[in-house]
């Protein structure tokens, strides 16, 4: 019931038996779903009807659409006069990593939508709401729904698609975590997608499966709207050769040439109001509002970014919602983006003059709490997607009782307590085949482990991706280069957590020059006898002309997050066990866990 390795389409691992056999589970989990859900009972959620005809790019929609796949157009709103002053809400979300149900208290995957906070039934409710009160509502989302839940990982991308049927999107871009299952597997989603895909800058070539479906996602979307012509772009994220598993002859174009060609195409045909829906990250939000004449609102994703007022609850922030910025022609142009795993809904409100410049704003992050009302349709699907959960979630397989940092934001930001066990089993395993080290890219660990019992879906949940666990030999300066790599951009999802080596980092020094020193830690002597005894050897520094034998996710071996330099370790025979597999082995066999050694990633103050 894990994710596979990629299809023979796409390069990396090959399919292994035992992937095959947990793809044909989750295919049938699926089919349970949809069984369960509308397809074949009397108090179902209804089916969603079949794709209808491609609409050709740029389609001007003279009616609203309503999660419409391949570009069917459903109804729209009241007149406005052209050439008035113009008032446009955008509803907005990004980055939700099929929190289908929400998060619960500790900040993971809920399972409980009632008892959850956020899920896509309260954002389809309050979506609802604001759209039935106002005129002219677009509503979109900036890509990454795949991965970060049981939802996705064993249900796969068919409860994503029934899911997004219910929503009220009217367009949603790629993020990277779209092409983790390889493109033969996007291809397949995407003409049941269930709402617009737009993505102007993906090119894929004719061996790229994706070049045989190029008509279920569009570069724009124009919408008039009672007068007035208003334009969505979307730019598809175009690190994935580096962030997910695609095809060689999947291409990108360049994301600002692209938006300035199609800006000028729009201006030409009257259009007055244009959006930019990004997978690119803040920065390079704000970099394109700053340079693309044309450009009136940038609603992006990718980098998880809060932005708005600080509380308790969220102590940083990215800067003001909206962030404006000056486009190059003297004009505002307002850039959003609403955090991650479907906690927030952002809904901005735009007065244009007759021009289509945005004139007035307001708006802001709505959080979604617990006592919100949920869309009851939406509800019903999830609550039925939860019910095929219950199998994967019943298994136990240990339990503790510590306080460590943990979770998602902590993996990224420094040492944490899933990083450090999984990077213990890790290494106990591969001493087996003569491993030193254990590396593993922080950006990997997407919950945290939770105190009290540990059941195979908080497993799957922690290691969604479905990495097989490789063994290569590297030199110590090929792995001092790694280590830089990951503070290259400050602490992030590049970093490396580790076991059987220790470093420590400046990150105000210039990158190159952060890592201070690295050690690497001798094999204990005598045998195992509880968690973490391989952690009795002491420490001597890393020599670059030494070589060392290193256990990792083929992700990272394959240079994943940018790591070049793992790429060019050499391949020792080794089984390739999955990486979640390892973890729960390693749980039942040190249940209760205890603390491992910490001090391994030391980032100076």
């Amino acid at each position: 019931m894990l994710r596979t390795p990629p299809c023979s389409c796409c390069p990396g691992l090959p399919v292994r038996a035992r992937c095959f056999a947990r793809l044909l589970l989750r295919l049938a989990v699926s089919l349970a779903v949809c069984l369960a859900t509308g397809l074949a009972s009397a108090d179902s959620v209804p089916a969603r009807s079949a794709a209808p005809a491609h609409a050709p790019s740029g389609t001007v929609v003279l009616q609203q659409a309503h999660g419409t796949p391949c570009g069917q157009a459903g109804q729209f709103g009241q007149a406005a006069q052209a050439g008035q002053p113009f008032e446009l809400v955008l509803l907005h979300t990004n980055d939700t990593h099929a929190h289908a149900a929400g998060r619960d208290r500790n900040g993971n995957a809920s399972y409980d939508q009632q008892s959850g906070a956020g899920g896509a039934a309260r954002l389809a409710a309050r979506m609802k709401a604001i759209r039935a009160a106002s005129d002219h509502v677009l509503v979109l989302d900036a890509g990454d729904q795949w991965q970060g839940s049981l939802y996705f990982s064993v249900l796969g991308w068919p409860f994503q698609a029934r899911l997004n049927a219910l929503m009220p999107w009217d367009a949603l871009t790629l993020g990277n975590h779209e092409f983790d299952e390889g493109c033969e597997e996007l291809a397949r989603y995407l003409p049941e997608a269930g709402t617009m895909v737009l993505a102007a800058n993906l090119a894929p070539g004719p061996d790229c499966p994706l070049d045989s479906v190029r008509s279920c996602w569009q570069p724009w979307r124009l919408f008039e709207m009672d007068g007035r012509k208003v334009a969505v772009i979307g730019l598809a994220n175009d690190e994935v050769h580096t962030l997910a598993r695609v095809c060689p002859d999947t291409h990108f174009t360049e994301a600002r040439s692209t938006l300035e060609a199609i800006v000028r195409r729009l201006e030409a045909g009257g259009v007055d109001i244009i959006i930019a829906l990004t997978h690119l990250g803040l920065d390079r939000d704000r970099e394109l509002a700053r340079s693309v004449r044309g450009v009136d609102v940038v609603v992006g994703g990718h980098t998880h970014s809060y932005l708005g007022p600080v509380h308790a609850g969220e102590p940083v922030s990215a800067g003001p919602y909206p962030i404006v910025e000056q486009g190059p022609d003297g004009q505002p142009v307002l850039v959003v983006t609403a955090k991650r795993a479907a906690q927030y809904l952002g809904e901005l409100r735009v007065l244009f003059d007759a021009q289509g410049r945005p004139e007035q704003w307001s708006g802001g992050l709505q959080a979604l709490h617990r006592d919100d009302p949920l869309a009851p349709e939406v509800a019903a699907l999830v609550a039925a997607g939860t019910r095929e959960l219950a199998g994967v979630r019943s298994i136990l397989l240990g339990s503790m009782d510590l306080e460590f940092p943990d979770g998602m934001e902590a993996c990224r930001a420094g040492e944490c307590l899933s990083a450090l066990v999984t990077t213990d089993a890790m290494l106990e395993l591969g001493r087996a085949y003569g491993a030193d080290i254990a590396l593993a890219n922080a950006g990997g660990f997407r919950a945290a482990l939770p105190k009290g019992s540990i059941n195979q879906g908080h497993v799957l949940d922690i290691l969604p991706f479905g990495n097989c666990l490789v063994v290569r030999d590297y030199t110590g300066a090929q792995l001092r280069a790694a280590l830089e790599h990951g503070v290259a951009e400050g602490p992030g999802p590049h970093l490396l957590q580790c076991a059987g080596l220790r470093y420590r980092v400046d990150c105000a020094r210039e990158p190159g020059k952060r890592v201070l020193s690295v050690e690497v830690q001798s094999r204990a002597k005598g045998p195992n006898q509880a968690q973490g005894s391989h952690q009795a050897g002491s420490y001597a520094p890393l020599r670059d002309e030494a070589l060392y034998r290193v256990i990792l996710p083929s992700f990272l071996a394959e240079g994943g997050d940018g790591h070049r330099a793992l790429r060019e370790g050499r391949v020792v025979p080794s089984p390739e066990p999955l990486d979640a597999d390892v973890l729960a082995d390693f749980i039942r066999r040190h249940a209760p866990l205890s603390l491992p050694e910490t001090g391994r990633l030391v980032l100076v103050p």
